[in-house]
């Protein structure tokens, strides 16, 4: 594989969940010889002991085949700003056909279906990838009933709004994206990362449903293991619906 994949992962007090992390990638790239793997880390204004928990980790293990960059927010922006540095560093360092996957840090997503949304950009043509929740044999862990019920009435809106083919789960952070895609759209709307908090993910789909008809979008179903999280979650469920709902508002009506 020549293709390079870069991940993009933003992290805020994610020091719990680090070497988890970064060990299940260590595990799981060392088989694969020709794979070429870039971690884009955007400490986003962490508090915690996340950076010395990332640099102990490498100097611990082998991992010449996995480049880590630590990029640092001095302070907390939100996951849009850190998806927006993220994306940016791949732009500036990557080539049209690699792959960029933007994904948690909290190991609520696994390392083996990141790389099998890659393989679907490389080998079989796609150009955006989501891992979806409401795909067949998708599986969530450790999800109270009430965050279920939010989540698949906001993808319900979003799909109302701003029907994409093949597109499902509009609010998954999970993602396999063709640089050159992405980028392109970026080049066009120089405020294309302008949502600063977790209504972030949602509004790039928004902003590449006016592509919609070049762009070649999937779903690939999750298993979603949220009981592998330690530490309590960022999200404020309530501002997140306010969040979501603005955003339809102004991509819609605005």
């Amino acid at each position: 594989m020549t293709n390079k994949i870069f991940y993009i992962l933003p992290s805020y007090n994610e020091g719990l969940n680090f070497y988890s992390l970064l060990n299940n990638f260590y595990k799981f790239y060392k088989k694969k010889l020709n794979t070429k793997i870039f971690l884009i880390i955007i400490n986003d204004g962490s508090t915690d002991n996340s950076i010395k928990i990332i640099k102990n980790f490498i100097k611990k293990n082998k991992i010449n085949k996995i480049k880590i960059k630590i990029i640092q927010h001095k302070k907390n922006l939100g996951l849009g700003m850190a998806l927006k540095t993220g994306f940016e560093y791949c732009f500036l360092k990557g080539k049209k056909n690699d792959v960029i996957i933007t994904m948690d840090t909290d190991n609520s997503h696994t390392i083996i279906l990141s790389f099998q949304m890659a393989n679907q950009i490389i080998f079989k043509n796609k150009d955006i990838v989501i891992a979806s929740r409401y795909r067949f044999n998708s599986k969530t862990k450790g999800l109270n009933q009430l965050r279920k019920f939010l989540s698949f009435g906001a993808a319900t809106l979003y799909k109302l709004f701003f029907p994409i083919k093949n597109v499902k789960d509009y609010t998954s952070g999970f993602r396999a994206f063709k640089l050159q895609i992405i980028k392109n759209a970026w080049k066009k709307n120089k405020n294309f990362f302008s949502e600063k908090e977790f209504s972030a993910s949602a509004d790039i789909l928004l902003k590449l449903y006016k592509y919609r008809d070049n762009i070649i979008f999937d779903e690939v179903p999750i298993n979603l293991r949220y009981d592998l999280k330690k530490g309590k979650t960022k999200m404020k469920i309530f501002k997140t619906i306010y969040l979501s709902i603005l955003l339809i508002i102004k991509r819609k009506f605005i």
